[in-house]
Parts: C-alpha cells; structure tokens; sequence
C-alpha cells in the first residue's frame, strides 16, 4: 500500500509540475502508437527469514531485472485529445546474490503478462501513463551453504498483479523511459523506448 501512495504521489506531482505547459499538438502516444520499452530494473528478493545452525538471517536484498513491455494505444483523443489507452504485454527476467556467514542465496525469477495504461501529455513531447498489469511470475531460490551443501527450491507460478506509473520523454521515434511498479520484482525502472 506504501508504494501505491507512492506511486500517485509522484504521477500528481508530474501532474502539476506539467499543467501550466500542456501542448497544443495533443496527445504524444496518439492512436495507433506502438511503444516498445526495453530497461534495467531493481527488486528485492522474496526469501524471507529463516534460521541457519541458530541463527537468524533476514534474507531480503536486491535483484537486478531486465523488463520489456510493449504498449498499442487503441483508443486516442480522450481527455481533451491530449490522452489515449493503450493495451499490451511484459516480460521480465532477473538474478540476483548475497553473501552471509559465508553461505550464498541467490534468487533467479521470471515474470509474463499482459497490461493496460491511461496516457496523458502535460508537456509537449511527454508521456505520462499509469495501468495495470496481470500475469504470472517465478522465483527459483538457491543457498549454497559454506560447507559445500546446497538447497535449491522454487516457489509455483504465482499471479502476478501490480499498478504502474511512468514517464516517457520521445524525440521521434526514440525515447527514454523511467517506470514506478508496486511490485518488488522491479519496483523501478529506467531504459530507452521505441515508439513506431
């Protein structure tokens, strides 16, 4: 809940920084837009507490992902022409380690869905947009023990349900993005976004 205020918190801040400078030109992902945004992100791990030989280690710590989405404005000039909805899918990959005591966890996940985004132009040439997506995801833990032993386990195919806010700023056909998720396998974002 933290990051859903979080997430309005900075799309009502990009709101008002960009209500005096809307663009005359109308919406920056018009109708027909294809959007492709390829980017780095950051998580953390879902491993969660657990007790080694009496001692206890939290077991949270970063995941570096690699996310692509696409996104294909279907319905244009809403909102004063200056906004659009657009539908479309994800894809994300990550790994990532830490060292305690000597033992090893690393956490190796995957994520698919599909998503849906209300698009607004405040500033010419910006993109802003906040959606959904809806999907499945994995993780699959290993702890390498410093005795040589090993555990290996992963969780099932979970859903995988979160709200997003972005930002895209295009020069032609080339962008640069930045992404807010409420979901702790890439709760943030950053990359390049090709719009067609």
């Amino acid at each position: 809940m933290k990051r859903f205020f979080l997430l309005l918190t900075v799309f009502i801040a990009l709101c008002g920084f960009g209500a005096k400078t809307v663009s005359a030109q109308g919406c920056a992902f018009p109708t027909g837009s294809l959007g492709i945004n390829l980017g780095l992100g950051l998580g953390t791990s879902d491993y969660g507490g657990y007790h080694y030989n009496g001692h206890y280690h939290d077991g949270h710590f970063l995941v570096p992902t690699f996310n692509a989405a696409v996104d294909y404005a279907f319905l244009g000039n809403i909102i004063n022409s200056h906004g659009s909805i657009s539908g479309g899918g994800y894809f994300g990959i990550g790994s990532g380690s830490e060292k305690w005591d000597g033992h090893k966890n690393r956490d190796n996940r995957f994520r698919i869905g599909t998503r849906g985004a209300l698009h607004y132009t405040w500033v010419s040439n910006l993109d802003t947009y906040a959606g959904v997506g809806l999907g499945f995801r994995q993780d699959r833990y290993k702890t390498k023990y410093s005795n040589g032993d090993s555990h290996d386990w992963g969780s099932y195919p979970e859903f995988d349900c979160y709200g997003f806010a972005g930002v895209r700023y295009i020069m032609g056909n080339f962008a640069f993005y930045s992404e807010l998720q409420t979901t702790n396998f890439s709760f943030f974002q950053i990359g390049i976004s090709f719009v067609l």
